[in-house]
């Protein structure tokens, strides 16, 4: 079944599981693997944020924010659960 078929619910939870899962074998092999530059490229990550902002509505006061801290796993995770999700169902 092709992905376009999938809801959007599903696609996103997808992706954001293979984040998280990415990221703890991320982290599991930083502290695993010994110095070197295959530890360098997998773990190595970047971070995109959204700075902070707030919303003052008088009654209650709202802040949002966003940052996504990603790594090679990370990708590799996001691809493994996309092709989990092509297969399910």
């Amino acid at each position: 079944m092709a992905l376009r078929k999938k809801s959007l619910k599903a696609i996103v939870l997808t992706v954001l599981i293979g984040i998280a899962v990415g990221t703890v074998v991320g982290q599991v092999l930083a502290v695993a693997l010994p110095d070197g530059i295959p530890k360098d490229v997998l773990v190595q990550s970047a971070q995109f944020e959204l700075e902070p902002f707030t919303l003052n509505l008088m009654v209650i006061t709202l802040t949002f924010g966003i940052s996504l801290k990603m790594n090679f796993i990370s990708v590799l995770g996001i691809l493994v659960m996309v092709q989990l999700l092509k297969w399910s169902w």
